[in-house]
């Protein structure tokens, strides 16, 4: 019998393979492991007739696969074109994007050329400045500027005019002027000032004039949750706050404490011993002179220079807002002349950098370089023992150093400090703050010299010195000193932020470094570069960082000065012009807002209207009888204010956009103020009584120039702003009056106003210029329907569910009760948003003193209260305290 003989396999049909037996069909593994030994298998022998003798003939082979090459090249550049985004796109994410940008001066260095490549790729039309024909008005400004630079050049020189002496740049009981700034920024530094990082801030910042001043009010990317997580859990949030005004005073001692006395009230940490001997910061409130409590101007931090000698003058810092500084300065002028005290202006002279968040500490350990080591007890020696402190607040309260820094650009890039090793640095840095070596060693701040500031900034070195001793050191290590190196001169403080409710613990403090305007731009770009966790922040971020921490934030909050009074009308106005622009299907009208049984927005809906809540109606204060008359029956109904947004979201775009208005911060002459808004319109005329006399102020100073005209005075507002100590007693019972409230008239003490913050009991959010409406103890069943809503303890809940009680409505359900009367509006919500440190809404307002203390109400003041945002109709309880 014939055997059969399998078949054998065929020849492999891929030239590259070499000739052994295929693999069975019928297996996946083998198939598997056969694809990938064709894939690494390099070809040795080849039938193609491209190759000669087994040598390739390259001209030949380019020429065959030409069309392939040039394929392949297209679709490769058409690929890269195709993926990315223009030059002009290409920006960091923290930096404003620019659209379509045909100026390649607006990208950063490193994309200009390949900028200019795409423009010319493109045909892109651009047109420098030099090269643009002018035309019309300008051609003809330009020819007539010609002809007069060419006739002054024929025109002999005065020799009188060499031969003057410029004028002294003394600021002594003097308004300083703000410094001249170089021909390119000049013409738009007109209206406005420059900070010393504006350049760095306008890229990546939305810029506004406030104060006279071109300040950041918020980073362009979203950065609201980041900023939260950057001051209090990881990072750090820093910000030029070189737009706070400094004044110095400089007298005997005697005569300075009279001074700080008859401005401070009866507030004795300003005159304390380590405060006035030099060794702590004071954090306190500025009045008008004779004026305690009625006259509050602003909050201020005082810094005593240390004594070199028991009968030398003594120097005095007061940093203070800058929307309170021209108030101050003429609080502060007439006493000082009349105590032979000198007081000078150090705005533009000196600058400030404040930071916050944990990582402060170790973010400035690594820019501030003190030029000498010092003695371990001394300021240069405990500043590096510093290192692990991640709350200022933990050290004493206003502790204070001084010492000198080298140039900050000498260590570029900063590198992370690296301290001492220690085997307990926990105990070491609690040691420290108990013992503070700084009270006993602290030298006198060169800052207060001017003398030492001039020389600072004179031995600056330019950035192209700087890079030029960069590149000459050997790579990987710092510039080397140099015995001309400038030592700068700086104050460094950390404030403390208390968190005002039970339970919740010490708010993280922050640090002030006070130092010459010149030096501030190189260590804030420093500071910058130090890690990615230490960012930025703006005007939006200071409000947000107070608001976390259930403070009030200066101006905004505090509506009993003069300075809030102004923010408050000018956040007023600018969102009555974007109202005003909204079309009629867009607008709530304040007539159909549904309050109860009366329909009608109670005030102003475009601000928080103060002078409606104080002035409205006739007030008993604690027993005393109102002795104020209504003279006018009635003001009649305005014309309706029109309506506002209800989202605070929309709120926020709309301040976005910032219009300059005058301010107490003023150099030229301001425009006249806002006037007092018109009440909107309610259900019935809001009755009018004589307010309260205005406190008188001092007349404001003028400038040195003649021919500038005088600043106009501050509008003092009806109402004022009452410490907050002075409110504390009473909240445990009315009968606890200070004997320096009771010495003040009804009508004065009516019309005080104190800064609260209100913690949500519901769910919802108060937001700004909210409502805040009292119990109506007067109405006893709708006071019931109230206290229905209050928090109940599980128990309870369960006993009633098991009883079968009726549920407890929630907002916007039949029977929830609607909110009370205009009578039992007693203040305004200031700021209102959602907390992300206490994981609910919260809000931070103001009260009225006469409506809150008013009389028939005895024992402990009931603290909750019913909140409604403004335009809305449901109102939700909340609980305030005093802050």
């Amino acid at each position: 019998m014939a055997s059969t003989q399998a078949p054998q396999p065929s020849p492999p049909t891929n030239p590259r393979k070499r000739g052994a037996p295929s693999l069975p069909v019928g297996s996946g593994n083998e198939r598997k492991r056969a694809k990938f030994q064709d894939a690494r298998t390099i070809a040795v022998q080849s039938s193609n007739p491209a190759l000669r003798s087994g040598e390739l003939d390259v001209n030949a082979f380019i020429q065959s696969r030409e069309f392939e090459i040039a394929a392949l090249r297209d679709a490769m550049k058409n690929s890269k074109r195709a993926s990315n985004k223009r030059a002009f796109q290409l920006v960091p994410r923290d930096m404003r994007r620019r659209t379509a940008s045909h100026n390649v001066k607006r990208v950063p260095k490193r994309l200009r050329k390949r900028a200019a490549r795409e423009m010319h790729e493109d045909n892109t039309p651009t047109v420098t400045a030099r090269r643009r024909k002018s035309a019309g008005f300008m051609r003809l400004r330009l020819e007539t500027a010609k002809k007069l630079k060419n006739m002054a050049t024929k025109r002999e020189l005065n020799p009188e005019i060499l031969s003057k002496t410029p004028l002294s740049r003394s600021t002594i009981n003097e308004l300083r002027r703000p410094p001249r700034p170089a021909n390119k920024f000049r013409k738009r530094q007109r209206e406005k000032t420059w900070l010393p990082t504006h350049l760095w801030h306008a890229k990546r910042a939305r810029m506004g004039v406030r104060w006279r001043f071109a300040v950041a009010e918020t980073p362009t990317e979203k950065c609201y949750r980041p900023t939260h997580r950057a001051s209090q859990t990881k990072g750090a949030v820093a910000w030029d706050q070189s737009y706070f005004s400094t004044v110095m005073l400089r007298g005997s001692e005697e005569n300075c404490k009279e001074v700080i006395g008859k401005v401070c009230g009866k507030a004795v940490g300003p005159l304390s011993k380590l405060v006035v001997s030099g060794k702590r910061a004071c954090e306190a409130w500025i009045y008008k002179a004779g004026d305690y409590p009625t006259g509050p101007i602003a909050p201020v931090t005082i810094i005593w220079c240390v004594p070199k000698d028991v009968n030398e003058h003594r120097e005095i810092f007061i940093r203070v807002h800058p929307s309170a500084f021209l108030e101050l300065w003429d609080t502060l002028l007439p006493l000082c002349k009349a105590h032979k005290t000198v007081i000078e202006d150090l705005r533009f002279e000196i600058g400030s950098i404040e930071i916050t968040g944990p990582s402060a500490t170790a973010a400035l350990l690594s820019i501030l370089k003190p030029t000498t080591p010092g003695s371990p007890e001394s300021p240069e020696g405990i500043w590096p023992q510093l290192h692990g402190l991640t709350n200022p607040s933990f050290l004493p309260l206003g502790a204070l150093l001084t010492f000198k820094i080298s140039d900050p650009r000498l260590r570029l890039p900063p590198r992370p400090f690296i301290p001492a090793p220690s085997a307990t640095p926990e105990a070491d840095l609690l040691n420290l703050s108990r013992t503070w070596p700084p009270d006993s060693t602290l030298p006198p701040s060169p800052l207060f010299l001017r003398e030492a500031r001039a020389t600072a900034v004179r031995l600056q070195s330019s950035h192209r010195k700087i890079g030029r001793r960069k590149a000459a050191a050997p790579p990987g290590e710092y510039i080397p000193a140099l015995p001309t190196d400038p030592e700068i001169p700086l104050l460094l403080f950390a404030s403390h932020r208390q968190m005002p409710v039970r339970g919740v613990s010490q708010a993280i403090g922050s640090w002030t470094l006070m130092l010459p305007w010149k030096w501030v731009m190189p260590v804030w770009y420093g500071l910058m570069n130090v890690s990615s966790d230490i960012r930025f922040g703006g005007i939006d971020e200071v409000r947000q960082v107070f608001f976390e921490r259930g403070e009030g934030c200066f101006p905004d909050d505090f509506p009993g000065t003069a300075s809030g009074a102004e923010e408050e009308r000018r956040k007023g106005a600018e969102r009555k012009e974007v109202w005003e622009k909204r079309p009629r299907g867009k607008k709530v009208v304040w007539e159909r807002v549904l309050l109860g049984e009366k329909r009608g927005e109670l005030g102003d809906g475009f601000l928080c209207d103060w002078g409606w809540l104080v002035g409205d109606r006739k007030v008993k204060v604690v027993g005393k009888e109102q002795v104020d008359k209504a003279t006018a029956k009635t003001t009649g109904v305005a014309e309706t204010a029109g309506a506002t947004e209800t989202m605070e979201t929309a709120e926020t775009t709309e301040t976005a956009r910032t219009t300059e208005t005058a301010d107490s911060m003023d150099i030229d002459p301001p425009a006249p103020p806002h006037p007092p808004a018109e009440p909107a319109p309610s259900s019935k005329p809001v009755p009018s009584v004589e307010p309260a006399p205005p406190v008188e102020s001092t007349p404001p100073v003028g400038p040195t120039n003649p021919a500038e005209p005088t600043p106009s005075p501050i509008v003092a507002p009806k109402y004022w702003q009452i410490p907050a100590h002075l409110i504390h007693p009473l909240l445990t019972s009315t009968d606890n009056l200070s004997s320096t409230l009771s010495t003040l008239p009804p009508a004065t003490l009516a019309a005080g106003l104190f800064t609260v913050k209100l913690t949500s009991l519901q769910r919802g959010t108060p937001l700004s210029r909210a409502r805040i409406y009292a119990l109506p103890e007067s109405n006893p069943e709708l006071c019931a329907q109230w206290k229905s809503l209050l928090p109940q303890s599980k128990a309870k809940k369960d006993s009633n569910l098991k009883n079968g009680k009726k549920q407890i409505p929630r907002a916007g359900q039949e029977g929830y009760p609607h909110v009370p009367g205009e009578e039992e509006c007693i203040g305004f919500v200031t700021t209102g948003n959602f907390n992300l440190k206490e994981g609910m809404g919260i809000g931070v307002g103001a009260l009225a003193f006469g409506k809150v203390f008013r009389e028939g109400r005895k024992g402990t003041v009931g603290r909750v209260v019913i909140v409604r945002s403004v335009g809305e109709s449901l109102g939700r309880l909340a609980r305030w305290d005093v802050v």
